[in-house]
């Protein structure tokens, strides 16, 4: 039998942390924001927070469709392709999306003070999920089935019995039906620690898809053309699925141990984003944009299913041993944290624009609640995940976000746009996925694989053409991101050896036309 050393650490999070199968990652990945919107938003980096008068703008500061003096009505398509991505359940290495959708009505009341309130619409795809990641390299003997072994030991199970399978998470009690480990017994029949299996080399491949459509109802004021507040109500609507084929092989041997999991969260959300742009001197162009976003509150639904399958030799003969389960709809609630932007803008002779920005949000603040959930540890405050938000202290940080935009008439009726796009990364280095926890929901975990993103570098250019009440604008987008995938993390550290992390990038093209129509 194996030696096992717990460390204190994972001792304490294993014996108080009550866990949930909602993990920081998710968490993280409802937080971020492409840059999506109109053409012309794009092809400023989205730096339009004080410069305003543009449809995207209602989803980062309502006021600035308060400088708006016509209605306005558009419609914008893109079409995204990932360099190093490949077709994978039925997921195309490139895809055409639908992306916006807005109108503005302007009410003009003359008045010496408030000149004008201004009405607004706009539908935009907040988030496009669709990634995808595929690696391999040698394991050093280590298995994904010896997470499945650590974990089954570590909650004291003994998968033979119901009461085992309702101790770990679904992939652990799967993996044990196809015999990827199995019970080592004393001669009391007692478990004293579970055996995995060993493996050489690797292969993962890990597809995502859907998006978080954004909604957003805006009202702003224009005051004798010096102030300009607004305020937008946003519905999110999410759909997002995910899909993981892991492989692993032996030397000597042609078939391997396949683990499959896929998984499905919908739901929808709602916040309120509020703002402001000053001129502080009439005669000046010049202007600040100020905007806060409350947090995003979602009530989600999860579902997962996952598939093992183990080849077991006989002299020549080879027979797979499969197993496989899911795990029904069950519903969380996710609250996203605070978010808090800055701009600075200006136009030159009429003829050329500006726009600087800067965005904050503490990833750490965000929290995750489950109905009719209470323990000790949430210290009588209902139905909040207390654990979860100390790991979400523990792994991740305050984010930020730079945006930089401009543009130039260059011609009669035509405009040249270029910006950049800076996000910092959400994880801290050392971050990984935490599976040593305890609660009503730990068993819900089902997958071992997990992301640390680095930073985002976004560059963009765009063309725009005006002629009297239609308009026509032309962005591309260049996203550069890298990131470090984990298979699993062994948790036992008698093995004195992880997994090692295996860098990829997630850089992507993004062409966008928008056509649209002032009244």
């Amino acid at each position: 039998m194996k030696t096992r050393i717990i460390s204190s650490a994972l001792f304490f999070a294993l014996a108080f942390a009550p866990a949930l199968a909602q993990d920081i990652y998710k968490v993280q990945a409802l937080t971020d924001q492409d840059l999506n919107g109109t053409a012309r938003f794009v092809g400023m980096g989205g730096a339009m927070n004080a410069l305003g008068a543009d449809l995207s703008t209602m989803g980062t500061n309502p006021a600035a469709i308060g400088l708006y003096r016509r209605n306005d009505f558009a419609l914008t398509g893109s079409f995204t392709s990932q360099p190093n991505g490949e077709s994978f359940v039925d997921i195309d290495k490139s895809r055409a999306s639908f992306d916006q959708a807005g109108l503005v009505l302007k009410t003009n009341l003359g008045g010496n003070s408030l000149k004008f309130i201004n009405f607004g619409f706009n539908y935009q795809k907040r988030r496009n999920f669709k990634q995808f990641i595929g690696v391999d390299g040698l394991t050093g003997g280590l298995s994904q089935t010896q997470t499945m072994a650590d974990l089954a030991y570590f909650r004291g199970a003994d998968l033979a019995t119901d009461q085992g399978y309702n101790s770990v998470p679904l992939f652990t009690g799967v993996g044990y039906d196809a015999g990827a480990i199995e019970a080592v017994r004393d001669q009391d029949g007692k478990v004293t620690d579970y055996s995995p299996l060993n493996a050489d080399s690797y292969t993962f491949k890990r597809a995502q898809w859907g998006g978080i459509s954004q909604f957003d109802f805006s009202l702003a004021m224009n005051f004798d053309d010096q102030i300009y507040a607004g305020v937008s109500f946003g519905l999110y609507d999410l759909n997002f699925h995910s899909a993981v084929d892991y492989f692993e092989f032996q030397s000597g041997y042609p078939d391997g141990y396949l683990f499959q999991n896929e998984e499905k969260l919908t739901g929808s959300g709602f916040d309120v984003k509020a703002g402001v742009i000053l001129r502080p001197i009439a005669e000046s162009p010049f202007r600040i944009g100020l905007a806060v976003h409350t947090p995003t509150w979602y009530n989600l639904t999860y579902e997962s299913f996952n598939f093992v399958s183990v080849p077991e030799y006989n002299g020549g003969q080879v027979t797979f041993n499969e197993a496989q389960d899911g795990i029904q709809p069950y519903d969380y609630k996710v609250r996203t944290p605070w978010k808090f932007s800055l701009a600075a803008a200006t136009t030159i002779a009429n003829r050329v624009a500006i726009d600087v920005e800067y965005e904050y949000s503490d990833l750490s603040t965000a929290s995750v609640s489950y109905p009719d959930y209470d323990d000790w540890y949430s210290y009588g405050n209902g139905n909040r995940d207390y654990s979860l938000k100390d790991e979400m202290k523990e792994c991740l940080k305050g984010q930020s976000t730079v945006r930089v935009g401009a543009e130039a008439n260059i011609l009669p009726g035509f405009f040249l746009r270029a910006g950049y796009n800076f996000v910092s990364a959400p994880m801290k280095d050392d971050a990984f996925l935490n599976l040593l926890v305890d609660g009503q929901s730990s068993n819900y975990a089902s997958g071992t694989d997990f992301v640390n993103l680095g930073e985002i570098n976004r560059f963009t250019v765009g063309l725009g053409y005006r002629h009297k009440n239609f308009y026509a604008d032309f962005a591309y987008q260049y996203q550069a991101q890298t990131g470090t995938v984990y298979a699993f993390r062994v948790y036992d550290e008698a093995h004195g050896a992880q997994l090692a992390g295996k860098d990829f990038d997630l850089n992507r093209n993004n062409f966008m036309l928008t056509l649209g129509f002032k009244f």
